[in-house]
């Protein structure tokens, strides 16, 4: 039997507020045993520096460690802006004594209507939460009903959504409070650690105030491909090819494994992203080529009825193609005398596959247009050098091919078709030097350099 969970009236997130409001310079340094490299790191330290957990007496925090009922309720109880406080009022529960420090907590619960206990008189404090009774209770003490929710015939693989935490386990994916594992699973008994809690909370903090899902691309890693354009946001654990003018970015089928050939085919839980750069050769405009590409789209998928979205991003011109029924989600963008950028976003059709969805249009949205460095200045090499190299190579055979660089602004100003005989003569002066050099063409021999402009040699 689960621990139920009732609706009351509505509390202040105090804890939100103050953190709100918090300044960088206040926070304090994580616990010392949650590194950065954590990955519920940003979550434990939204809530210590709110003071919403604590650590052990050894200053840890223990992240790993599982936690109780009674110890998720404080924590939530605390998150939500509510103060509990030891009452009269007595317990129906056998297993809840007067001394315990959890006695407040439920108390209070209990009497806003948020929690009563099980069928056989107990509320089982001590037993560790798990992951459906953990979100209803957040949800129950953070005032969001989920009565009227849409549930999915599968919301994820491992959920029934025929049983009670139906809703809430669609509103905690609705709105990314829980991501699927690597094979796409959510399992409803899966032990909660303190970590686990703590990113709940803080997501469902994040969710209230942006009141949008939950970005998941907190912890993501960028990949950038100058030579091609392009610079991407992708979860740290998708694969990534770069060629010449076709990358890939990909997530592994986990079941399929290492006998997933590359990227070549989209298994049922895998996706990928394949970016393409092609040339304008028709020079069209942005208007025209995503013309002409709708087009071709409506066309080839005919009866499955597109959706074009064309907005920008990075300061470019980009069209957003959906094809629910193929699990394609694509985007093309266009690059103004570079040609265009086209992403091909594909997904499994596993349950799963709703939530690569989401992580596919979060790595299109994060398009960054990046160019190719521009090259080095080369070193200026002074005057009275060049002029001596130049010098030092008349009637050097093929002398020419060394220096024609090192005079930028010379410009032939004559040239002797008849020449001497070997071949042309071309006549080239430079301002800068201000010489005239005689050049026999087809030997690349430097004959003669004479002062001023002139071609009489």
């Amino acid at each position: 039997m689960r621990l139920e969970l009732k609706t009351a009236g509505k509390f202040l997130t105090g804890v939100f507020l103050f953190l709100v409001l918090m300044t960088p310079q206040a926070l304090a340094a994580n616990f010392p045993d949650v590194p950065d490299t954590h990955k519920n790191a940003k979550a434990i330290q939204f809530l210590k520096d709110a003071g919403t957990v604590s650590g052990y007496g050894d200053g840890t925090f223990k992240p790993d460690k599982e936690i109780s009922r009674a110890e998720a309720a404080a924590i939530i109880l605390k998150a939500a802006g509510i103060t509990a406080g030891k009452t009269a009022a007595k317990l129906p529960f056998s297993d809840v004594p007067e001394e315990s420090w959890f006695l407040p907590i439920i108390q209070k619960g209990v009497s806003l209507g948020k929690l009563k206990g099980y069928e056989d008189k107990t509320f089982r404090p001590n037993a560790t939460v798990n992951l459906p009774e953990s979100i209803a209770m957040a949800l129950s003490f953070f005032e969001i009903s989920t009565k009227k929710l849409p549930v999915e015939e599968l919301i994820y693989d491992g959920l029934d959504s025929k049983q009670w935490y139906g809703p809430q386990m669609q509103y905690a994916k609705n709105f990314n409070l829980i991501e699927p594992d690597d094979a796409g699973n959510v399992n409803p008994a899966k032990k909660l650690t303190r970590a686990e809690l703590a990113e709940i909370i803080f997501r469902l903090l994040t969710v209230k105030k942006d009141t949008k899902p939950y970005d998941i691309t907190q912890n993501w890693v960028w990949t950038e491909y100058k030579e091609n354009f392009w610079k991407l946001k992708h979860p740290a654990d998708w694969e990534i090819f770069k060629g010449t003018k076709n990358s890939v970015i990909w997530k592994r089928d986990p079941v399929v494994g290492i006998y997933q050939a590359f990227f070549a085919r989209i298994w049922p839980k895998s996706a990928q992203l394949s970016i393409s750069l092609a040339e304008n050769t028709e020079k069209l405009t942005a208007v025209q080529y995503f013309s002409k590409l709708q087009n071709i789209y409506n066309e080839s998928y005919k009866p499955l009825k597109p959706t074009f979205v064309q907005t920008t991003l990075s300061g470019k011109n980009v069209m957003k193609i959906k094809i629910p029924e193929q699990e394609i989600l694509d985007l093309a963008v266009y690059l103004p005398e570079k040609g265009f950028l086209m992403m091909h976003g594909e997904y499994g059709d596993a349950a799963t596959g709703e939530f690569f969805k989401k992580q596919l249009e979060q790595i299109e949205l994060s398009y960054q247009f990046t160019g190719k460095p521009p090259e080095p200045p080369q070193p200026v090499i002074p005057l009275e050098t060049r002029i001596s190299t130049l010098l030092e190579n008349i009637l050097i055979a093929g002398g020419w091919g060394d220096i024609k660089g090192v005079f930028p602004d010379k410009k032939l100003i004559s040239t002797d078709a008849i020449g001497i005989g070997t071949g042309p003569v071309d006549y080239y002066y430079s301002k800068e030097a201000n010489r005239t050099i005689k050049l026999e063409r087809n030997s690349g021999t430097v004959l003669n350099v004479k002062d001023g402009v002139t071609i009489a040699f």
